[in-house]
């Protein structure tokens, strides 16, 4: 019998949905809420053997805030560094 793998999807607080997929390496994505349905499209197509589920789980939800987090601050000094 086949293991059903599972990525789990998240309201963050900032107006964006976010996607966990645990593993080994896991993979931590987010889009704004008015692109979730581009966002669970792209998910189906990306990992068609995953199933998607909405969760409300504070510690995936803390995970995903660090890295959006961590991204605009990356985003912010690359945009100081072209300068």
């Amino acid at each position: 019998m086949r293991k059903i793998k599972d990525i789990y999807l998240v309201h963050l607080s900032n107006g964006l949905i976010g996607a966990y997929r645990p593993g080994l390496c896991p993979t931590i994505t987010y889009a704004p809420q008015d692109k979730f349905i581009d966002f669970v499209d792209s998910l189906r197509e990306d990992y068609p053997e995953y199933r998607l589920r909405c969760v409300d789980n504070h510690g995936i939800r803390e995970r995903i805030e660090k890295q959006v987090k961590a991204d605009r601050i990356i985003l912010e000094n690359n945009r100081q560094k072209a300068r």
